[in-house]
């Protein structure tokens, strides 16, 4: 086929081919090779790529491990579920399961801290091609009491992890204003400090969590007012730029406690939800920012009723249905016009729950360095 056909009309050809079958094709020919493995290829192949599932995680108290399984998305149809879709995993949590920072682009970012009560790795896996990076150790160790965030984010060919570094008030229990800020880069394979950076706002202790969009890295975050009080915005991070930046919340969600609120995306666009309670009643409210960095488009979508045993909001579809964890451990899909929540038929610990849009990619493929792990 080589010998007969022009290298341009075999490119389009692989490039409508599955990531596991082009692994293979790896093989036939130091051509073939050469063509899928190059960056033009992956940044093209990565381009066609169809966006149609979802990756699941969930830690199951049972056999007490963490299970990763890919979900096929039919905007019209009930989301199913098939368990012989489960990924496997080649590692295992030293807490349980791991925290994962993001997935981007068919790569799934791992860190072994689960709520900072360990130190552990960090590791960047993607599963279509069962191969994942031990990130090095990063270049600041601070022995000083500290939080450190983490963001995850594709540009291009290139993967990075943002680590902000929070050093605590020697006079109380807060943190000095602007963090210490280092970059690592999959292509460079190193971490490098970030100078100059003045981020005046804190990232949520614990439980911090980001959504990522437009190549750009977003955690809820609060600044602390002169006297008392605070009030919640959103930190983003350009994965491209290397730029700092805040997205502001409408008023309503700005003057409600950080810890109240989750972020998210939501059918495109930045989302928000506001968790409430009173005596006898929990809800959810879901926002959305229609125009990406208009605080006026921030809109109040509906409202999730929690009192029929809604845990948490974990994620939305396509079509914009709230995916959910339920108080009895199982994942449901909510009805926003009836109010109700239809199980799914998968289990796992409430908190363990995670569903992020997910792709096959061939990034993290080719040549081996220190650190990078291939599967049998």
């Amino acid at each position: 086929m080589s010998d007969h056909l022009p290298t341009e009309l075999i490119i389009e050809i692989l490039l409508r081919v599955p990531v596991k079958s082009l692994i293979r094709f790896t093989t036939v020919c130091k051509l073939w090779r050469s063509l899928i493995t190059s960056p033009f290829f992956v940044s093209s192949h990565l381009s066609n790529a169809k966006d149609q599932t979802l990756l699941l995680r969930r830690y199951d108290k049972h056999d007490k491990r963490e299970h990763y399984t890919i979900l096929k998305e039919n905007e019209n149809a009930p989301l199913g579920v098939d368990h012989s879709s489960e990924l496997a995993i080649p590692f295992k949590s030293r807490v349980g399961y791991f925290r994962i920072v993001g997935s981007c682009n068919g790569l799934v970012c791992l860190s072994d801290d689960l709520f900072a009560t360990t130190s552990g790795p960090t590791i960047i896996w993607n599963p279509s091609i069962r191969n994942h990076l031990v990130v090095p150790m990063p270049s600041i160790l601070p022995k000083e009491p500290h939080l450190v965030v983490l963001g995850f984010g594709v540009a291009g060919n290139d993967a990075k992890v943002v680590r902000l570094i929070y050093y605590r008030k020697p006079e109380d229990f807060g943190f000095q204003e602007s963090p210490e800020v280092e970059i690592f880069s999959l292509k460079e394979r190193s971490w490098r400090r970030v100078s100059g950076v003045d981020v005046r706002l804190q990232i949520l202790e614990f439980v911090w969590h980001h959504a990522f969009l437009n190549g750009i890295v977003h955690w809820l975050a609060y600044k602390l007012m002169d006297g008392d009080g605070s009030r919640s915005s959103i930190l983003s991070f350009d994965i491209c730029k290397e730029e700092f930046s805040e997205v502001m919340l409408p008023l309503e969600l700005g003057r409600e406690l950080a810890t109240d609120l989750h972020i998210s995306l939501i059918v495109g666009s930045l989302g928000v939800i506001k968790y409430s309670k009173e005596v006898g009643h929990e809800w959810g409210d879901v926002w959305a920012m229609r125009e990406y960095g208009v605080k006026e488009s921030w809109t109040k979508l509906y409202r999730i009723d929690m009192a029929g045993g809604v845990e948490r909001v974990v994620a939305f579809r396509k079509n914009g249905e709230a995916l959910v964890a339920l108080k009895n451990f199982e994942l449901a899909s909510y009805d926003s016009e009836t109010g109700f929540a239809k199980s799914l038929g998968v289990c796992g610990t409430t908190r363990s729950f995670y569903i992020d849009r997910y792709v096959e990619s061939l990034l993290l493929f080719g040549e081996h360095s220190a650190g990078e792990r291939r599967e049998d």
